[in-house]
């Protein structure tokens, strides 16, 4: 029997004539599966259900920008870390009210320069608020950033939003 294997949403569907699996995208983190009558019939079941939890989630955020715990802590569970940006998150998490400057965040990670933690924030941020559907307005580091954590204009300071300190207790990272 064929198996037929499509990305939909953030999810990985592994569906045949009689029943499908859905996973979150780029691991093997089983999250349902459905029994089927037909292989249509398990993508439908599948997308429904994928759909539902996304319009779940998006209805449950604080701000369009902004996940919700779950959302954090499935992208989080999956998402690969070097070591380096594991110690600037649990850093910014460990951190008086979540705030830290990116030139702290570069030191805690054992960056050189607050470019390094800029960058490594942001592009952590594209891929949080592309596998969750953020809308985030804007496509250079600082809008990616916001998926994550708050720019404090005035002490230039990021303030790690609540949900992925949650989202990182849950985890048991840091």
């Amino acid at each position: 029997m064929k198996i037929h294997e499509e990305v939909y949403e953030g999810h990985l569907i592994r569906a045949n004539d009689t029943a499908a699996m859905v996973f979150i995208d780029g691991s093997k983190n089983l999250e349902t599966k459905f029994r089927a009558i037909s292989l249509e019939d398990a993508l439908t079941q599948s997308k429904a259900w994928i759909d539902e939890k996304t319009q779940e989630r998006k209805a449950d955020r604080r701000q369009a920008h902004i996940g919700t715990v779950e959302g954090y802590t499935e992208i989080l569970g999956i998402t690969k870390m070097s070591k380096a940006r594991r110690l600037m998150l649990v850093a910014h998490r460990r951190a008086e009210d979540r705030k830290m400057t990116p030139a702290e965040l570069a030191e805690a990670a054992g960056w050189k320069t607050q470019a390094s933690a800029n960058t490594h924030y942001a592009k952590l941020g594209k891929e949080v608020a592309e596998h969750l559907g953020l809308e985030i307005d804007g496509t250079d580091k600082e809008a990616w950033t916001s998926a994550l954590a708050k720019l404090d204009e005035e002490t230039g300071e990021l303030q790690m939003h609540e949900e992925v300190a949650e989202a990182m207790d849950r985890l048991n990272i840091g």
